[in-house]
């Protein structure tokens, strides 16, 4: 934010108002807003005459503040938006909207943001724009409806605070964050490579070994969806879903067992995943997928996996239902250290509940995850 700017004479800066006479001829009769009840607008030293009270708040505003039109068009500047982007846009404002002062690129965005505005009461949008003296800024502004005593649209102010600062530290964020992606996966690779090489000559140990690879790798698959490419110049990275990460961690066991080896897709609520959520969950579901692979309906040819994503009150429920496998006789007499794993990291890290259902036609697991625990 930009401080300890002169903001010179304000005979310019004058709250709208509906009707009357203003007390300065700079800007138009038809965008003005009424005086309370009682109050004269003709009161020079009552610091707290509304009138007084509404220009000098503008004028000391730190942020720009402009009103656009019912036409889109701009009527007015507070001191620092003159400052920082000029006085040539109040020049053509009955020829040109105020949307021609953005850059090509988010003008469509301003004009719906105008539009939402004008309609619900309030919009918000962020993007960059050239400033009077060079260079580019990176704004986040707020639009706000303006109306007169009979509610009827008389324009809109946007209030835009310069984020330029905040928006490098952010990027800078960025690039270490996907530094460190980068270096991880790197490890992930190390680690796999080092596991192979120590069990090549011990046969004993190649299932664990193959195991631990495995576990390693849904590891680095799921960070690999973290940290995908910057969608636009607004957003550092889209939005993480638990359908999108479902998709991530699943489509290389499809695309390994062929047509016959294939997940379903049942009911696909969806919901946000949180970085600190998306390791145990691919942990969890890369587990499942390894036991319906070795002993359950992926196993032989047929079988499916259906995976039913719902949710129910505060929570999201997963339903892992296999069929077309081995029928299933009796539940296992004992744990092993897969389901354990599973057990403990739904329960502990994903603060959630997990049930196993031992069906004859195929195992069903249930898993409840709590929204606010997936989000984090």
């Amino acid at each position: 934010m930009t401080h300890g700017v002169d903001r010179g004479p304000t005979s310019n800066v004058v709250p709208l108002r509906a009707g009357g006479v203003p007390s300065s001829e700079a800007t138009d009769a038809r965008y003005r807003l009424d005086l309370p009840a009682g109050e004269a607008e003709d009161n020079p030293y009552d610091p707290w005459n509304a009138w007084n009270l509404g220009r000098e708040l503008i004028c000391a505003s730190q942020d720009c503040v402009e009103v656009i039109d019912q036409l889109g068009h701009l009527r007015l500047r507070n001191p620092m938006a003159r400052r920082i982007l000029g006085d040539g846009d109040l020049a053509d404002a009955d020829h040109e909207p105020w949307s021609m002062s953005w850059p090509p690129a988010i003008r469509e965005t301003v004009s719906d943001a105008l539009a939402v505005a004008a309609t619900v009461g309030t919009a918000r949008f962020d993007g960059c724009r050239p400033a009077a003296q060079g260079g580019t800024v990176y704004w986040d502004v707020v639009l706000s409806r303006i109306v007169n005593v009979d509610g009827r649209l008389v324009g809109v102010m946007a209030v835009s605070r310069d984020m330029t600062q905040l928006r490098r530290i952010e990027d800078g964020h960025d690039l270490r964050s996907r530094e460190l992606s980068h270096r991880l996966k790197n490890m992930f690779a190390l680690v796999n490579g080092l596991v192979t090489l120590s069990a090549r000559n011990l046969p004993a140990v190649q299932s664990y070994a193959g195991t631990l690879r495995d576990r390693f790798t849904a590891m680095s698959r799921a960070l690999e969806y973290l940290q995908v490419p910057q969608v636009d110049e607004r957003s550092s990275r889209p939005q993480q879903t638990l359908q999108g990460l479902l998709g991530a961690l699943l489509r290389p066991y499809d695309e390994a067992g062929g047509a016959e080896r294939r997940f379903v897709h049942g009911a696909m609520d969806d919901v946000l995943v949180g970085d600190g959520s998306v390791t145990g969950l691919a942990l969890v579901i890369h587990e499942l997928a390894t036991n319906a692979i070795k002993h359950g309906a992926l196993a032989g040819d047929g079988g499916t996996v259906t995976v039913d994503c719902r949710r129910v009150g505060a929570d999201m429920r997963i339903a892992w239902t296999e069929r077309g496998g081995p029928r299933i006789g009796n539940p296992p007499s004992s744990e092993g250290f897969g389901s354990k794993l599973t057990e403990r990291t739904v329960r502990g890290q994903l603060s959630g509940s997990i049930t196993h259902h031992w069906d004859e036609a195929g195992l069903r697991v249930v898993i409840g995850l709590p929204w606010a625990s997936l989000a984090s």
